[in-house]
């Protein structure tokens, strides 16, 4: 077995910027309208454009929850984590530039 299948801690931060950026993604923008067909009738148009918007309200919530827990435990993440993924092979101080961390963070970790 390759040792590259077995977690380890220097993949804790790229894996939390997965999963943050993905519920992000689901998230979208609060101010998205519904295209609606002009084709269908108005009634069939309505009770499957209510149902649809209650759906991804419900999905889009429990985004919401997901995000705020997400960062909750992202932001308990220190140094070490940090650290790892500088050792790591893989990711090295690059990892941060290419997800555009930002200069001053870099130089902090750095």
């Amino acid at each position: 077995m390759s040792e590259f299948t077995y977690p380890t801690l220097s993949a804790t931060i790229p894996l939390y910027n997965i999963l943050i950026d993905h519920v992000e993604n689901v998230i979208g923008d609060e101010n998205e309208k519904v295209i609606e067909d002009v084709d269908n009738d108005e009634s069939e148009a309505n009770s499957g454009n209510n149902n649809e918007n209650e759906w991804s309200q419900i999905i889009k919530n429990a985004a919401k929850i997901c995000r705020l827990k997400l960062l909750e435990y992202y932001n308990k993440t220190n140094y070490s984590y940090l650290i790892s993924t500088i050792l790591d092979l893989r990711l090295k101080l690059q990892y941060y530039k290419d997800n555009e961390w930002g200069d001053e963070l870099i130089n902090d970790i750095q």
